[in-house]
């Protein structure tokens, strides 16, 4: 499925040119079972949404990843999502018309989460979830068309997501809503330290069939 209610083309962003500081290991890189997180998120996104893109850091080490998925670098890492998300709406404006954007590090993400976040944007620019007061712009779809209106942003230093949510027309899906497909949120769930690695393999069941590539 790569279409919304509408019948637009939507496309993929997988943000992961983060620095993994806290793993203390390349997050894209971490086995689980017989592939590696990154592998495992484009699985998952390609099921749903398609073409689907890849913004990483220039220098950052990638794992094998099918020849459909195309890469592009981020000119500014550590500058936040937002000029990552830009320049992966940039890639896809000439296919599609919206683009989910995923971080690499949530390997519970699901079809059936996806597919709700894609049934909000309707008529609107932006479809995010939303957790209370916190949002989840890595969870959100976003018209390409907004690329413009980033890009400014960006040039007067405006980098937050939200911001960018309220100058424009925008929807949200709660986390309730959420929770009749998934009750614990897992697809939200980012994969940040050792421990949460190591409890993301025994909750899956992985843990007999990962080489773990550093010391417990």
């Amino acid at each position: 499925m790569s279409n919304t209610n509408n019948q637009i083309q939507v496309g993929g962003i997988i943000l992961c040119g983060g620095e993994s500081l806290r793993m203390n290991y390349p997050k894209v890189l971490l086995p689980l079972g017989q592939e590696l997180m990154l592998q495992r998120v484009i699985r998952i996104v390609s099921e749903v949404v398609s073409p689907v893109i890849i913004v990483a850091s220039r220098d950052q080490e990638l794992p094998e990843i099918p020849d459909s998925i195309r890469v592009v670098y981020d000119v500014n890492p550590g500058a936040g999502p937002l000029p990552a998300i830009a320049l992966g709406l940039r890639e896809l404006e000439r296919d599609c018309q919206a683009a989910f954007v995923s971080a690499c590090d949530t390997p519970l993400i699901h079809k059936d989460m996806i597919q709700a976040i894609l049934s909000k944007l309707a008529e609107h620019d932006l479809a995010m979830v939303r957790e209370g007061q916190w949002y989840h712009p890595l969870a959100a779809v976003y018209r390409t068309s907004l690329v413009e209106t980033i890009e400014e942003m960006l040039a007067a230093r405006i980098q937050r997501p939200i911001d960018l949510a309220e100058r424009v027309n925008s929807a949200f899906l709660d986390v309730e809503e959420l929770r009749s497909i998934d009750p614990q949120l897992h697809g939200l769930r980012n994969i940040n330290t050792r421990e949460q690695y190591f409890e993301l393999l025994r909750e899956t069941g992985l843990e007999a069939t990962t080489r773990v590539p550093f010391d417990r």
